[in-house]
């Protein structure tokens, strides 16, 4: 299935449930010294919630596929899933189990610092998925953490067997691509169809798979279609093949980037399914990416017509 003729339109979201707890500080203190907390609060978040809760305010019906624990956590993710209307349908709780969760530190420059811990939504079961949903699945969403599980391999057997049905796959790296086994980086390599890497990322890809050539040839070379380039405020660049396209970064007044990449990444998946042109789906990524900013927390509240209106620049 190509990436630009997707015929059904619901996304799987590969990923953990987690909870977000922020510290909001002046400055992110020296090793050794101690600073003032501003504020602390909580929020749903993970790259799954991120992305669902995007799709979801674009009209798309995303299902996060996640365990969670019956501790407090667990309880309060599955309050938020109902309150805001998400499908809980791929969602099961573990009990017994904890939930997993990250501290996110806050400066008053809007960067932000994670340290978190991994709980049982790290641990994935193909039947958390129902199989009448699988073959209604025009997209896969997975993000690199997910591959961290000590069952990847069945994370990867599960998208191979969701792509034979039709499904496209989009790969999303993060942070800790260079930690995932090899074998299984790059068995979801030669499955995705769209890679959505920041700068950063690619150079670790680079180097734990000692790609010495040009590394969008080389994405090429494995079947990937699109090849997606995050740069922040920079803007994003794309590879479509030897073509390269390049948009820049909407201004907005960001007060916190939590969670933008992974706005940018559902606003792209809107774009996919509604078979938009390339430069118009990476417009909708960073339009959804940039809006996210002006929020504090990783899930902003903003629609459709606000996406139109930044683009727009009303």
């Amino acid at each position: 299935m190509s990436a630009t003729n997707i015929k059904q339109n619901k996304v799987l979201v590969l990923g953990g449930l987690i909870i977000d707890k922020y510290l909001l500080v002046g400055e992110y203190p020296a090793k050794g010294e101690d600073v003032l907390i501003n504020e602390s609060f909580e929020r749903v978040g993970g790259s799954t919630i991120n992305v669902a809760c995007t799709l979801r305010n674009l009209g798309v019906s995303a299902y996060p596929v996640s365990t969670i624990g019956d501790d407090q956590d667990g309880q309060g993710i599955e309050a938020y899933l109902a309150a805001t209307n998400i499908n809980r349908d791929c969602v099961k709780v573990q009990a017994g189990q904890r939930t997993g969760y990250s501290l996110v530190i806050v400066d008053a420059s809007s960067e932000r610092t994670f340290m978190t811990f991994k709980g049982c939504e790290s641990k994935f079961s193909p039947d958390l998925v129902a199989a009448s949903l699988v073959a209604s699945t025009g997209l896969v969403y997975l993000t690199g953490y997910y591959l961290l599980a000590e069952n990847a391999g069945e994370i990867v057997e599960f998208v191979r067997a969701t792509k034979e049905q039709g499904a496209v796959l989009m790969f999303d790296p993060g942070p800790l691509v260079h930690e995932i086994n090899l074998s299984i980086l790059l068995s979801v390599l030669a499955l995705s169809d769209i890679l959505i890497p920041n700068v950063k990322e690619i150079n670790k890809i680079k180097e734990r798979l000692a790609i010495a050539g040009d590394f969008t040839e080389w994405t090429t070379a494995q079947g990937i279609q699109y090849v997606i380039i995050k740069n922040g405020s920079e803007g994003v660049t794309a590879y479509v093949g030897q073509r390269k396209y390049y948009i820049p970064a909407f201004a907005v007044k960001a007060v916190d980037t939590t969670g933008a990449g992974d706005c940018f990444a559902a606003g792209c998946i809107y774009g996919f399914l509604e078979h938009l042109n390339i430069e118009d789906v990476l417009k909708v990524g960073s339009a959804c990416g940039a809006l996210n900013t002006t929020f504090i927390g990783p899930n902003g509240d903003f629609g459709l017509d606000d996406v139109k209106k930044l683009i727009k620049g009303d």
